[in-house]
C-alpha cells in the first residue's frame, strides 16, 4: 500500500505519497520457508524456465522438499510451460508450506534482429549521456514544478547530454503508472515527489529547478569517464505485439558491465493535479512555461527491464569486456493492446526504447552511458569528435 508521510519539499511542508511496498520476491532474510524464482515471466516454448531456490530461516535448502503447481508435482526445481497464463508455484518441506510465487507464461517473442556491425572498429572515444530518472505522477501537485524545470533543461545546451525517463509511481490511478516496476522508487530510496536522480545514483538527487538539474548533470559528468558505447538494433512486430532488440556494448576500457533496456511512451494524456506555486506567494496555481502542457506526459516508462534485485535496477550482467571488444544482449518487450485511455492500452505509435550500461564505482553500480532508439530502427555507436 502507499502511505502518507510529511516531507519537506522545496523548503515547504507538503504531503507526498512514498512507495513502501516491495514485492518481496528477493527477500530471503526472513523466518520460515521462502520460495524465490530467478524470474517470474517465461515464454510459452516449453524450454524457457523459471528456476526456484528455497530458503528456510534464511538458509538455502538443496534437498528434502517438493514443488507443486496447484495439485501438480513439479520434478526438479524448474518450471516451464507451453500454455500461456499465470501459474502459482509453492514448496512443501515436511509439514511446512512456503509462499506462492506467480509465474507468468507469455507468448514467445519473434527473433531479435542481428547486432549492428561496427563501422569504426578501431574507435573507442564514445559520447556519454546521463540518465535522468524523474519520479512523478498525475496526483502529485508539485510535480508541475519539475515539468517546468525539465523543459528548461531540455531546451538548453544540456539537451544533448541527457536522456530523461519518467517513472510514474505516485498514484496508481495514473494511466502512466509503472505497474511492472513498482519497486523502482524503493530501489532508489525516493523520499518525496517530484524527484530526479542522475544515473540511478541515490546521491545524485535534483530538486525542481533548472539550477539544481544542471548542477546534478555537471556532477554526474565529472563523477566518472565514459567506459563504453552502445549500439541498438530494434524491430517492432505489430501483429505479435512485441518490440525486440539486440543491444551491443563496446568497451573503451576493460571493465565489467551490466545492461538494461526500458520501454518509454510519449504523449499520454491525463489530468495533472496542480498546487499553488510555493514561490509566488500569491495562492495562484503553478503556471506552465511556454511549450509545457501539464496534462501531456512524455518519457513515461512502461517497462523497466533492468531489475538485478528488488533494490537494484542497474541491469543484467554482461561480464568483463576487454577494451575494444563487444558483447551483446537481446531484449523483448511484450506490448499491451494498441490504443489510448488507460494503463491497459499503450499507443504503439509513441513507443521507443532506451538502453543503458552500468559499471561499478567502488561497491556500487551506476549508469555509465545511455542511448535512445526508435521502436523499429537502429542507433550506431556514437563516437565523440
Amino acid at each position: 500500500m502507499k502511505t502518507l508521510k510529511t516531507l519537506a519539499i522545496f523548503c515547504l511542508a507538503a504531503l507526498a505519497f512514498v512507495g513502501c511496498e516491495p514485492d518481496g520476491g528477493d527477500d530471503t532474510s526472513g523466518k520460515g520457508l521462502v520460495l524465490v524464482a530467478d524470474k517470474t515471466t517465461i515464454y510459452d516454448n516449453g524450454v524457457d524456465c523459471a528456476t526456484f531456490t528455497l530458503y528456510y530461516d534464511g538458509v538455502t535448502l538443496t534437498e528434502g522438499y517438493e514443488l507443486y503447481q496447484g495439485e501438480n508435482f513439479i520434478e526438479g526445481n524448474t518450471f516451464a510451460s507451453t500454455v500461456q497464463g499465470t501459474f502459482e508455484i509453492e514448496a512443501v518441506y515436511g509439514t511446512v508450506i512456503s509462499n506462492k510465487v506467480s509465474i507468468n507464461v507469455i507468448k514467445t517473442p519473434p527473433p531479435a534482429p542481428a547486432p549492428l556491425e561496427d563501422a569504426n572498429p578501431s574507435k573507442t572515444n564514445f559520447t556519454r549521456r546521463i540518465l535522468l530518472t524523474q519520479f512523478t505522477g498525475t496526483g502529485c501537485g508539485y510535480c508541475p514544478l519539475m515539468m517546468n524545470a525539465l523543459h528548461q533543461l531540455l531546451t538548453s545546451d544540456y539537451n544533448d547530454k541527457v536522456v530523461v525517463a519518467a517513472a510514474h509511481l505516485y498514484n496508481e490511478s495514473d494511466p502512466a503508472y509503472l505497474t511492472e516496476a513498482k519497486t523502482l522508487d524503493n530501489a532508489m530510496s525516493v523520499q518525496g515527489y517530484p524527484s530526479v536522480y542522475a544515473d540511478l545514483n541515490k546521491s545524485a538527487l535534483a530538486d525542481a529547478s533548472y539550477a539544481s538539474l544542471s548542477s546534478t548533470v555537471n556532477k554526474a559528468e565529472a563523477r566518472v569517464a565514459v567506459k563504453g558505447g552502445i549500439a541498438v538494433n530494434s524491430a517492432y512486430h505489430a501483429d505479435e505485439n512485441y518490440i525486440v532488440l539486440t543491444a551491443t556494448v563496446k568497451a573503451k576500457e576493460t571493465a565489467e558491465f551490466r545492461i538494461g533496456a526500458w520501454l518509454l511512451e510519449d504523449g499520454i494524456s491525463a489530468k495533472q493535479t496542480v498546487y499553488p506555486d510555493p514561490y509566488a506567494g500569491t495562492g495562484e496555481l503553478i503556471q506552465p512555461l511556454e511549450g509545457v502542457n501539464f496534462n501531456t506526459h512524455n518519457n513515461c516508462v512502461r517497462l523497466a527491464d533492468s531489475k538485478y534485485t528488488n533494490t537494484n535496477y542497474s541491469g543484467y550482467t554482461l561480464g568483463t569486456i576487454e577494451a575494444g571488444k563487444t558483447a551483446s544482449r537481446e531484449f523483448a518487450f511484450k506490448l499491451k493492446t494498441n490504443g489510448t485511455g488507460g494503463k491497459n492500452y499503450w499507443n504503439h505509435d509513441n513507443l521507443r526504447v532506451i538502453v543503458f550500461i552500468s559499471t561499478q564505482e567502488g561497491n556500487v553500480w551506476y549508469v555509465n552511458n545511455v542511448v535512445k532508439c526508435p521502436k523499429h530502427g537502429s542507433v550506431d555507436f556514437e563516437y565523440a569528435e
